[in-house]
């Protein structure tokens, strides 16, 4: 999954995450026009009760210190409602240029947004707390954020079997664990334990849980999972991919500290047919500038009206954007006046 397809789906998650504002009966029809197309109130609305009544997500929200309510009852902080409309002012433009490339979903795209989608706000539990209607919002909007950027690259067949050629070690696959401390001397002192002891993976285990600075790995006794070498920095990269199996290795030096590395696993790039849509993923990545010059210019250029109860719309800044009212409780009258 290319990395801006994984920004509008997360967008969907941390667009909620940063802001929020009022969601009211109102006589007026339109939270937002764009280029002449209506972004409804009443959709709006729907999204940010969905979200609010969520009570999962909206928990991570807030163990985030991320304000989803008003300080009245049955309102939402203005921000985060701004956010939400800026989100679907986005998702408007995208829907445009898709439609006018006459570009198609199909069901193995919605597939992809759905897992994506899922695993962006917490897992399929999490998502399936939410409507219905708006589940098949979600996966669809982010399906055609998925189909436009990867039509935009270049992902012919023949360009993605010359790119798996030519990058087969992005899609190696290795399994390995790490403690990782300050100093040369902790790390070396680590190793001398290590040696020592009888069970060195139960023994490299506990010594990651109490002493790693990773602390995610830490608590999974310094497990990584697995994953492509080509995710990790350099020194790491380089040490997963030429260390001896289950043979804890000398200390490696990074960035971020001094690494002690077991290898548990590591398996060569599966055929092509596999793995095609990680290559396409991967081409995708490395081709965004036709995407974001494309959204730059779309919500630069889109004329764009906001009801001002959700405030307006400010191009000013590197990516445009909904600017809630300076009264935070302003849009957020649920009586709808």
């Amino acid at each position: 999954m290319s990395k801006l397809f994984r920004f509008f789906v997360a967008f969907a998650a941390v667009a909620v995450m940063a802001t929020g504002s009022a969601a009211c009966k109102s006589s007026e029809p339109y939270a937002a026009k764009v280029n002449g197309t209506t972004v409804s109130k009443a959709d709006l609305d729907d999204e940010l009760n969905a979200i609010r009544d969520n009570t999962k997500y909206r928990q991570q929200l807030e163990q985030n210190q991320v304000p989803v309510k008003g300080t009245g009852d049955g309102t939402f902080n203005s921000a985060f409602a701004a956010r939400i409309l800026t989100r679907r002012i986005y998702f408007e433009l995208v829907h445009e240029e898709f439609l006018r490339r006459n570009l198609k979903v199909k069901s193995g795209d919605l597939s992809i947004a759905r897992q994506e989608v899922e695993s962006s706000i917490g897992g399929a539990s999490v998502f399936g707390a939410f409507p219905k209607s708006y589940q098949t919002w979600l996966v669809r909007t982010n399906a055609e954020v998925y189909v436009l950027q990867n039509a935009m690259a270049n992902t012919s067949e023949s360009n993605l079997r010359a790119y798996y050629e030519s990058h087969k070690d992005q899609f190696e696959s290795v399994c390995a664990a790490h403690i990782l401390v300050d100093t040369k001397a902790a790390a070396d002192a680590i190793e001398k334990e290590l040696a020592k002891a009888k069970d060195k993976n139960a023994t490299f285990a506990d010594i990651a849980k109490k002493q790693s600075k990773d602390t995610g790995s830490g608590a999974q006794g310094g497990d990584l999972g697995c994953a492509s070498p080509s995710n990790y920095v350099a020194e790491f990269k380089d040490a997963v991919r030429t260390q001896k199996i289950g043979v804890i290795g000398q200390p490696v030096k990074s960035q971020f500290g001094y690494h002690i590395i077991r290898v548990d696993k590591r398996d060569e790039a599966k055929p092509f047919e596999e793995v095609k849509e990680d290559v396409k993923s991967a081409i995708t990545d490395s081709q965004q500038g036709p995407f974001n010059d494309f959204l730059t210019k779309a919500s630069t250029k889109a004329k764009v009206e906001v009801n001002p109860r959700y405030g307006t719309y400010d191009t000013s800044g590197q990516q445009p954007e909904v600017v809630p009212p300076k009264t935070p409780d302003a849009a957020a009258n649920p009586s709808g006046g």
